[in-house]
């Protein structure tokens, strides 16, 4: 009898977490804001994607999760022929100056409201690096692409921002689905890196020079997009 009023219990609590457990994964437009001595070396802003995927149970506060955020430094493309043994086929050569940021989430959040303000705080690792393609003459297709340069570096993280309702409800299976607008902004601390600036990878003939820079990668990040929580 124990037995069963306990199993019991354990079904109904069970039960009642899994009913609330929440998922969400929201996409952002991010533009970032170099700081410091990155500032001053870059002398511009990046561009970029921010991603990230939490989880919440119950009724907590609470989620965890991890994100991707993606910002773009700079690029130059120009022709080429393929080979100096045949230049009768001219192909772009794209170089991108890039940083990847893989990061763990804490984000503090109210679970009810049609407006919901949030704080989160972030840590992971830079990643930097200039990447050369070739791409297709007509279509932006990839041929083929190296990796010039790359370093990693840590980062901590700290943002915060709000949540707008735009629609909530259930679909023709009974699962619950909801759409939010999400804008925030966070303050991103990254160690020093050695890396590559738009222009730093020379072409000069009769090969290539790399002009290294050094300096922190503190980084500003303002972003604007949609969360899916279900």
């Amino acid at each position: 009898m124990k037995k069963g009023i306990i199993f019991s219990i354990i079904g109904i609590i069970g039960s009642t977490v899994i009913h609330a457990q929440s998922f969400n994964f929201d996409i952002a437009f991010a533009v970032g804001a170099p700081q410091g001595s990155f500032q001053q070396t870059l002398d511009r802003n990046s561009f970029g994607l921010d991603g990230a995927f939490t989880y919440q149970i119950a009724d907590l506060p609470v989620q965890i999760g991890a994100g991707l955020v993606y910002q773009n430094f700079g690029w130059k493309e120009r022709y080429e022929y393929l080979s100096p043994n045949i230049p009768e086929v001219d192909v772009r050569v794209r170089t991108t100056n890039n940083m990847v940021t893989p990061h763990l989430i804490l984000r503090f959040e109210p679970t009810r409201g049609a407006v919901r303000p949030f704080v989160e705080g972030t840590w992971g690792f830079n990643y930097l690096y200039t990447e050369t393609s070739v791409l297709d003459e007509w279509e932006d297709e990839e041929i083929f692409s190296t990796i010039n340069y790359d370093y990693f570096t840590s980062n901590i993280g700290i943002g915060g921002g709000m949540k707008f309702n735009l629609w909530e409800g259930f679909d023709e299976d009974g699962d619950y689905f909801k759409l939010s607008l999400i804008v925030k902004a966070r303050y991103m601390i990254g160690g020093e890196a050695l890396y590559m600036k738009e222009g730093d990878l020379v072409n000069t003939g009769d090969g290539v020079e790399y002009n290294i820079s050094r300096s922190r990668t503190d980084l500003n990040t303002f972003n604007i997009g949609f969360m899916f929580s279900f």
